[in-house]
């Protein structure tokens, strides 16, 4: 995928409440460091200056959060209430988010569930990175897991990886350690109604490092089962609450933590919806 510039922003899916953008590998979000120029917000405010909005602190409404390094699709709110409809169904876990990668070495397992408690890195000079538990340095560590289903093998400038679809199921917001097994991570869906992709960039023909030599399960095949797991859920959640049923509720809508209740609110609070 080609650098971050102020004029090559891709649009995947806009409406009058919503752009879902590709996000760039090398672009923060939005940055409060002066020397940091080029985010997706400035690309945002140059692309579409007539949508930004002055009472916001980052001019746009921004659904969720990608790390730097990870690229792909990244929702933005237009209005209030697009905001608060978006909050609603990240919040009650009706997103289905999904994460392609590559990770170092060959993958044998088809499909696995990954479990790791991760916390915050303390250790001088690696402060802004995630740790596994009972690493030095590793505090507050929670309980995390993510789906990982294998695509490919293959090779990475001659060394060995694997392509893989992660869907994170509960935890934290990355994991990065100081011996990182992951390679480029790019956000590939969001939503289940809209069904929007970012394109693949892990092809031959947009990075000639890599150089895919197995094909396991087809990218199609298990992006089809993850929509249709998620209209299985989402008409079982209509039969719950057409049974009066909606108390008993589901996983997803297990009750939040004061934590997670903070942390949502200190991200959304700037356009939730009065």
């Amino acid at each position: 995928m080609e650098p971050g510039t102020i004029d090559n922003l891709s649009i995947l899916y806009q409406s009058s409440d919503f752009i879902v953008v590709n996000k760039h590998w090398d672009l923060r979000i939005d940055s409060k460091m002066w020397y940091e120029t080029l985010t997706l917000q400035s690309q945002l405010k140059h692309r579409f200056p007539e949508l930004a909005d002055p009472d916001t602190y980052y001019g746009f409404r921004f659904c969720h959060q990608l790390d730097f390094s990870t690229s792909g699709a990244l929702c933005v709110a237009l209005n209030k209430a697009a905001a608060g409809s978006a909050y609603k169904c990240f919040k009650e876990r009706l997103v289905t988010k999904a994460y392609l990668a590559l990770v170092r070495g060959h993958v044998r397992q088809s499909r696995m569930t990954i479990r790791y408690a991760i916390g915050k890195n303390t250790t001088e000079g690696m402060t802004h990175m995630m740790c596994i538990e009972g690493t030095e340095g590793c505090e507050n560590a929670k309980p995390c897991q993510s789906e990982l289903v294998v695509l490919e093998h293959g090779s990475y400038g001659g060394d060995p990886v694997t392509k893989v679809l992660l869907q994170p199921l509960t935890g934290q917001q990355s994991l990065q350690d100081d011996a990182p097994r992951l390679l480029p991570a790019h956000s590939h869906r969001q939503g289940a109604d809209r069904g929007v992709r970012a394109p693949d960039p892990f092809v031959t023909a947009m990075d000639g490092n890599w150089v895919p030599q197995h094909v396991t399960q087809r990218l199609e095949d298990v992006i089809q089962e993850l929509k249709d797991e998620g209209t299985r859920k989402e008409k079982e959640e209509e039969r719950r609450e057409a049974a009066g049923e909606e108390e008993a509720g589901s996983e997803g809508r297990r009750e939040e933590t004061e934590e997670q209740r903070a942390r949502c609110e200190q991200w959304l609070a700037e356009w939730a919806l009065e």
